[in-house]
């Protein structure tokens, strides 16, 4: 059988035509292949467990990564459930990431691993979702880079159902004013109020060199847009919710060496990872040398050299030599 959700009812217009198209090639590539179609309308959910917390996020000054959250609590949860419901012993996903069967850790699950297309590589994202479900999963591009897929898909007579790819966030519509008029709007349905502005500070001299407007409209290791007179360029450094004052510096402070993970997804049980493990903080970031220690239900990860700054509320990977993921975890500080 073959499966299809609908998700997004808060992208614009074009955006759900474009949804609307993809669904009906997909019920034509079924109904060629003569298999089962079945849509799942997760709409509802989605908006609860993805949408919303995007917003609150925001609002708390954190910046967040909704696709991490939309694999583990959606296509690895409220999909994975209508699957199960309907006899599936397992799901084919076209992820482009690898199991790796043959690690040496006491558990028998596959591990999550790098695809071979490194520029497609989706592992990163796919961090938070439970080891359990990955294990019933298989992703058949995990071998194969796009043009040798779309040539597949091409050899079988077929077409890809979305020819196009996305980059953006897929529930928020395209905006001159980025994402202020979205989160404004769901803020507002959940009775929150919109930021306000405060000080700019330089984390060097405490001086106070402007005004900012809103902690939500700014991300660390930010550059653009600051508009701050200085003798060298500055950046984000941090933002500070508890006197809402967005601190700046200069390139040399835009580097860290520790990072402390939450919410974390182990997939080898604590004693099992080595001392010499790599983590990996941004989605473009080479994974590099560190340590880590457990702090009450947290993950400090100490890098061996210094990296640049990530942001609270995106993903902390911890892997071993062979690229394996054997934890994952939102960012909730760094230094």
């Amino acid at each position: 059988m073959a499966l299809h959700a609908r998700l997004c009812e808060h992208a614009g217009s074009a955006a759900r035509a474009a949804a609307e198209e993809t669904e009906l090639r997909l019920r034509g590539i079924c109904a060629n292949l003569g298999a089962e179609f079945l849509v799942l309308d997760g709409r509802e959910r989605f908006d609860r467990e993805v949408v919303q917390p995007f917003a609150r996020a925001y609002a708390e000054g954190r910046t967040p990564n909704p696709c991490a959250l939309c694999n583990r609590r959606i296509k690895f949860g409220a999909f994975w459930e209508f699957a199960a419901a309907h006899g599936a012993a397992g799901l084919v996903t076209g992820h482009y990431v690898a199991l790796d069967c043959s690690h040496p850790y006491r558990g028998t699950a596959p591990l999550l691993g790098a695809a071979r297309d490194v520029r497609k590589d989706q592992s990163y994202f796919l961090g938070l979702v439970p080891r359990e479900r990955l294990a019933r999963t298989a992703f058949p591009l995990a071998c194969l880079e796009k043009p040798e897929v779309r040539a597949l898909v091409a050899d079988a007579g077929l077409e890809v159902p979305q020819p196009k790819e996305s980059q953006e966030i897929c529930f928020v519509p395209p905006s001159h004013q980025g994402y202020r008029d979205f989160l404004t709007r769901c803020w507002s349905a959940q009775g929150l109020k919109t930021p306000e502005g405060g000080s700019i500070v330089e984390a060097d001299s405490g001086r106070t060199v402007g005004r900012h407007s809103g902690l939500w409209q700014y991300t660390e290791g930010q550059r653009q847009g600051l508009g701050i007179p200085w003798r060298e360029p500055l950046y984000v450094l941090a933002k500070r919710t508890t006197d809402n004052v967005l601190v700046v510096g200069t390139r040399s402070r835009t580097r860290v060496t520790e990072a402390l993970l939450g919410s974390l997804n182990l997939m080898v049980e604590p004693d099992e990872i080595p001392a010499d493990c790599l983590v990996r903080l941004r989605y473009r970031q080479h994974p590099v040398p560190a340590s880590v220690r457990f702090e009450g239900e947290g993950l400090r990860v100490i890098c061996a050299e210094p990296v640049l700054l990530s942001a609270p509320g995106q993903i902390g990977m911890v892997l071993d030599r062979a690229s394996r993921v054997l934890a994952c975890g939102i960012i909730e500080s760094m230094a």
